[in-house]
């Protein structure tokens, strides 16, 4: 809507007020070169005029503040927008960065996708939170939510789109999962010598869940490549991980042997199909095996780790060793003084692991 300069009354050089509301106020002034025009209305009630205008002159204050410090009040850019700018600068192909656009898509672009990012507030992602409790989703599921947009938004305050972080007070309490293993290392044992045992006519299966029971997600093994590792010196690196970031660690001794009863190729997935040739989607039923074998009904590839690091830690081994083995970034104030060695930790893990299963470390 256009301004009608007539319907206001000069208050200072800057401010004009209206002439039949003593609430609603023009702000008219220039900075660095460039005018700016923007009417704006007080909420506020049982306030006399003088009351009013002390409050415009606040904000008018912190407007020119802002726009000082790069804040573009007059911005109309949406959340879409916003969303579309911060992907482009991740790596979209990640199974987390798609699960990512996979929640924003159906969970938050229907509510907030077409505000303006400076006009969304705490009560907007609430919403959200709410009509998924309501639909009886978990606690976990509920928090992705806030996984979800909480770099989005500090994206937008890095690029001085929006000042504060809506989010900055949302929480999501998500009761503790965490599968408590107790005799760890006595079932540390069992599950390596199963998985050699189960497939020892298989290299194929045996190498993929020994990389699981030395600590390896399973979305992690089954994107690795034959480029990422180097059996002449024992290592391999993971490109992509759930931290988004590459990492290095030395290849057990066990998994070299199965790698090196496979047809090697010079590049292209380890772990494709043997039936589409492309990655593995399903592996339950070879895992139904080990479980059968080992009697541990709750084994799956994720609870290996649990298995691994319980195991390592009944050997005294040090958080910092823990965190590493497990591709983990430390975010405890013991990052401020050391900084995670994924290869270091993974030869540390070398030595404990070869001793638990008896084994000797050959290089």
């Amino acid at each position: 809507m256009a301004i009608n300069i007539k319907d206001y009354e000069i208050i200072s050089d800057n401010i004009k007020i209206h002439k039949k509301d003593n609430s609603k106020f023009l702000f008219d002034f220039r900075l660095n070169n460039k005018r700016y025009r923007k009417v704006i209305k007080i909420q506020a009630t049982n306030w006399t005029k003088r009351d009013y205008i002390k409050e415009a002159k606040i904000r008018l204050s912190q407007m020119m503040n802002e726009i000082e410090q790069g804040y573009n009040p007059n911005d109309k850019i949406k959340f879409n927008q916003l969303f579309e700018l911060y992907c482009e600068t991740i790596d979209t192909s990640t199974a987390w960065n798609k699960k990512k656009i996979q929640i924003y898509e159906y969970r938050i672009k229907p509510s907030i996708g077409n505000k303006q990012v400076k006009n969304i507030k705490e009560i907007d992602i609430q919403r959200i939170i709410k009509q998924m409790q309501k639909e009886n989703l978990k606690p976990a599921t509920q928090k992705k939510i806030l996984e979800v947009l909480h770099p989005v938004f500090k994206f937008a305050i890095k690029n001085k789109i929006i000042q504060d972080n809506p989010l900055e007070y949302i929480k999501v309490k998500v009761p503790s999962q965490k599968k408590i293993v107790t005799n760890a290392s006595e079932k540390f044992k069992l599950i390596y010598h199963t998985i050699l045992e189960v497939y020892k006519d298989d290299p194929f299966y045996r190498a993929f869940f020994l990389f699981g029971f030395s600590g390896r997600r399973k979305g992690e093994v089954i994107k690795l490549k034959w480029e990422n590792i180097d059996l002449d010196n024992n290592y391999y690196w993971l490109e992509t991980t759930k931290n988004n970031e590459s990492q290095k660690f030395p290849l057990l001794p066990m998994i070299k042997t199965a790698l090196l009863e496979l047809p090697r190729k010079k590049k292209g997935l380890v772990f494709e199909s043997p039936i589409t040739g492309k990655e593995l989607k399903n592996t339950d039923r070879q895992m139904r095996k080990l479980k059968k074998a080992t009697g541990i009904e709750e084994l799956s590839y994720h609870y290996m780790r649990n298995v691994l690091v319980s195991a390592l830690a009944e050997q005294n081994t040090e958080a910092i060793i823990l965190s590493g083995v497990l591709g983990h970034k430390d975010v405890n104030t013991i990052n401020k003084y050391l900084s995670l060695n994924y290869y270091q930790s993974g030869l540390k893990a070398k030595e404990i692991v070869s001793d638990l299963v008896d084994v000797e470390v050959v290089e």
